[in-house]
């Protein structure tokens, strides 16, 4: 599901997430990293395989490797005040609403639009 999901609305780690909401933080982590890292593979090699991938996106897919860097240098803080305080399960249930709450407001824009 979080594959069909992920694909058609591009948010699928929120389903997964949703799954191991009850798991520990690196459990949660560790799944949804190769979750992503997978998916992203996948679709990029899909891509590729069809002719839908030009240099152009891979250029800016590029740009936003700064961002990747900064997210990493932040999360071992992040990670140890969300799971040295039992709040994995809260910050995981936000981020899914925050998730939903995202592709409502791109429906309701692209059914204004339409």
């Amino acid at each position: 599901m979080a594959g069909l999901t992920g694909s058609t609305s591009s948010i699928g780690g929120p389903f997964i997430a949703l799954v191991y909401h009850r798991e520990p933080g690196p459990t949660i982590r560790g799944t949804l990293n190769v979750f992503y890292a997978a998916g992203t593979l996948l679709s990029l090699a899909s891509l590729a395989a069809v002719g839908r991938l030009p240099g152009e996106q891979l250029a800016f897919g590029a740009l936003l490797l700064p961002a990747v860097v900064a997210g990493f240098a932040l999360s071992g803080p992040v990670r140890r005040h969300v799971d040295g305080s039992g709040r994995t399960r809260g910050a995981v249930l936000v981020l899914a609403v925050a998730a939903a709450l995202v592709l409502i407001v791109r429906g309701l824009v692209a059914m204004g639009g339409a």
